[in-house]
């Protein structure tokens, strides 16, 4: 006979070992829904990214879709826990029913089974099956976030610190100011102008301003989703974590966006301009308040600073629906060019991001019933508001911009998206003089040269960053191998990336 204490201690050995199968169940199915969940909603992103915004933590997360948040709860928390319970009350079963015989109502699914077939499973298989499961999970996850191209950024040679420029350090003269309108378009990309797989060009609205347009705007490493695209294009950087390298704890410790770059912001800031942003969605969510009012803009307004009198059921989850933001703009547009500074106007669109799409009451008014109408929808009222600026005589002394802010990821489109061979983001740059192309090959990093030499400035040697202007004549070209040598090593550790990063020292008044 076992004594009190021995059964209590047998028990306790029981509830553990149970605990730690369950526990290693759980990470299994939570590492295999977690890969599953986010390339279902985000396509394919990095490793990189998904650590980027893991470092900004939990004050992002909460300002994000709900409908997101659920889902996320629902795929990755509730799925896992069932799975895991399900397994392990298997298992148990199974345990009671080779041990005793029990006929406890437990051990039901297991007197279902033939018994020679349960002996060989759980002895040989059964005990290891939590192991097996989760190495297989680990091996899936690592497949799925490309683990091997992540540990080779760890340990490949350093392209960034070869190739940056310090804007710092180029002469950078205004000649001929005009003012900037910046528009980025959510997930915007040429494809959306191909009849033959929308039936129709999504993009004519666009099109209707001639303009000039890159053919070839690819999407280079650290640029795939929206605050990464914003800073490649105004700082000419990729974005990747930093608080694996540099020490920060994950969120609020990192308190300044790349305080050591010079940016777009800064280089108009320091020639006069007056810096406006405006966006859709919640400031907090991926740092891009961050960025914003680190790097000179005068007003940076989000969606609790935009939203007035709108109640949530007037809202998306991310927050304003284009058309009340595009409403906004055109008022804030209109009352910079009243004034007589010069003044730069960035704002981005939010419809048009995946999974799938968000109907404004302008695109229900229109008849938008699907994914590709919300594509021709947004883009169609960025087109007004460029044709409000053409009919008002604002192209005197403005120019215009708008840009994808990278390539579409997971939307209900995706399958016809996928059937291109090399897709490319949207461009148009509108001016009242036309541009002259240097080339038609073009990353994001190129735009910061690019946008500061069309609306007037002149930057000797043609780079800022990792960016080549492509207007320019008589500067240097980007090497023949550029986009393929990116790829390889752009995300690679960088020290000089990360002194981009660190925080400026301030030094106490010794009076």
């Amino acid at each position: 006979m076992l004594t009190r204490v021995q059964q209590l201690h047998n028990r306790h050995r029981h509830l553990v070992r149970g605990l730690i199968r369950f526990l290693t169940y759980f990470a299994a199915f939570f590492l295999s829904t977690l890969a599953y969940w986010i390339a279902d909603n985000f396509g394919e992103p990095s490793l990189e990214q998904v650590l980027y915004h893991a470092q900004f933590g939990m004050e992002g997360l909460v300002d994000t879709d709900t409908a997101l948040i659920k889902s996320f709860l629902t795929w990755c928390v509730a799925i896992p826990t069932a799975s895991a319970l399900v397994l392990v009350l298997i298992e148990y079963s199974i345990a009671l029913f080779l041990t005793h015989g029990s006929t406890h109502w437990l051990t039901r699914p297991a007197r279902l089974a033939n018994i020679h077939f349960i002996k060989v499973f759980y002895w040989f298989i059964g005990h290891r099956a939590p192991l097996y499961l989760l190495i297989a999970s680990c091996i899936y996850f690592g497949v799925q976030f490309s683990v091997t191209a992540f540990v080779h950024n760890q340990f490949g040679k350093d392209y960034f610190s070869e190739h940056y420029v310090y804007p710092a350090k180029v002469k950078v003269d205004l000649v001929r100011p005009k003012n900037l309108v910046l528009i980025y378009v959510e997930s915007l990309e040429d494809s959306y102008k191909d009849p033959a797989l929308f039936g129709k060009n999504l993009l004519s609205g666009l099109d209707y301003f001639k303009g000039t347009s890159f053919g070839s705007f690819k999407q280079a490493p650290g640029t795939g989703w929206t605050i990464a695209g914003i800073t490649a294009t105004q700082c000419a950087v990729p974005l990747k974590s930093v608080s694996l390298y540099d020490g920060n704890d994950q969120g609020q410790n990192i308190k300044s966006f790349l305080p050591n770059a010079v940016c777009l912001g800064d280089i108009l800031h320091d020639a006069g301009y007056y810096n406006v942003y405006m966006a859709s969605d919640a400031l907090a969510f991926s740092g891009k308040g961050k960025f914003f009012q680190d790097h000179h803009y005068d007003e940076v307004l989000g969606r609790d600073e935009l939203k007035g009198n709108l109640k949530p059921k007037d809202m998306n989850f991310w927050g304003l629906y284009d058309d009340d933001l595009l409403s906004l703009v055109k008022a804030k547009l209109i009352q910079l060019h009243a004034q007589k500074q010069p003044f730069n106007l960035t704002f981005n669109t939010i419809d048009t991001h995946g999974p799938d799409g968000h109907f404004s009451k302008y695109c229900k008014a229109h008849g938008i019933k699907d994914f590709p109408g919300i594509v021709e929808c947004t883009s169609n009222q960025v087109a007004e508001l460029v044709l409000f600026m053409k009919r008002s005589g604002y192209f005197k002394d403005t120019n215009v911009v708008i840009l994808g802010d990278h390539l579409a990821m997971e939307n209900p489109v995706s399958h016809k998206l996928d059937t291109i061979k090399e897709r490319h983001v949207f461009n148009r740059f509108i001016s009242a003089k036309p541009v002259t192309k240097n080339r038609e090959d073009v990353l994001h990093f190129d735009m910061f040269p690019t946008i500061l030499e069309f609306v007037g400035f002149k930057v000797e040697g043609g780079k800022l960053g990792l960016g080549f202007t492509a207007i320019s004549k008589n500067t240097d070209l980007p090497p023949a191998t550029e986009y393929e040598d990116m790829n390889e090593d752009l995300l690679n550790q960088s020290d000089e990336y990360l002194d981009l990063w660190k925080q400026k020292e301030v030094t106490a008044n010794p009076n």
